[in-house]
């Protein structure tokens, strides 16, 4: 019942910011004066986010990937770019209060609670799924869709999320979950040698099937390579074996598990 009535509400809200923007030119930010919904203010609340993933992935690629927007309860910004020189770009910024209920109300107007789920993927052999998801009131609703969207809104919304602030940062971690997945080599994809220094192997890392916490130049070294390469990505053990390699990042990664306690 919660869940009707907030639909309700927020299709109603909708309507209403579509006939204020056909009636007056004031910017739509100041549409946040309505105070008509709110969102949870904690860092690690996801209030909006816009991911696109493959159907078929390899575990790597799966955990490398990352959402192409998402914005957090206290204003923090992710978004990825495609860079010609280095790959992909992620950057990171901070929004106030008004930027974003302009930006949320913007993708209610666009009639995003009266979209549904694209149910059946295209005839395509790895379909891309789309999907956007908005938390209202702790409420959480996603849509998610192959292809077609109302008015292209998803290639919109998205562009709009990665202009909420001209003021990014480069987003370089270096710590993260590693995981390993032996492959064999294959001679026209890059790669390059794991350090015989690191505080493990990839062969026992994959041997364990478990993620390990890694620090310092490394992890940046797997992130950097993640970005550039893609689902290219091959790391050597010394004797020759290959491996795909992941990394996790709390707070940019999805279902990414907490850093471990600090060692006291």
């Amino acid at each position: 019942m919660r869940r009707l009535i907030l639909l309700l509400t927020l299709v109603l809200v909708a309507g209403g910011l579509a006939a204020c923007r056909r009636n007056t030119s004031s910017p739509s930010g100041e549409a946040g004066t309505l105070g008509l919904f709110d969102w949870a203010r904690q860092a690690d609340a996801i209030i909006v986010r816009l991911d696109s993933r493959a159907e078929q992935e390899s575990p790597a690629d799966a955990l490398n990937s990352l959402p192409p927007c998402t914005i957090w309860g206290d204003g923090r910004v992710v978004w990825t770019t495609r860079n010609p020189a280095t790959g992909e770009d992620v950057l990171e910024a901070r929004i106030d209060e008004a930027t974003l209920r302009a930006f949320i109300e913007n993708i209610i107007s666009r009639g995003f609670y009266t979209w549904q789920d694209e149910l059946v993927p295209p005839a395509l052999e790895n379909p891309m799924a789309e999907t956007i998801t908005v938390s209202l009131y702790g409420d959480v609703r996603t849509v998610r869709r192959y292809s077609t969207w109302p008015q292209n809104s998803f290639s919109r919304i998205l562009d709009d999320c990665r202009h909420l602030s001209d003021t990014p940062v480069r987003v370089l971690p270096r710590a993260g979950w590693i995981s390993a997945y032996p492959i064999d080599p294959d001679p026209s994809l890059p790669g390059w040698t794991w350090p015989a220094h690191a505080p493990f192997t990839l062969r026992e890392l994959a041997a364990s099937n478990e993620a390990r916490w890694l620090e310092g130049d490394l992890a940046a070294a797997v992130w950097q390579s993640a970005r550039e390469n893609g689902s290219g990505l091959q790391v050597f053990e010394r004797d020759g074996q290959a491996f795909e390699v992941a990394i996790v990042v709390p707070g940019y990664s999805r279902d990414a598990g907490p850093a471990p306690p600090a060692e006291s």
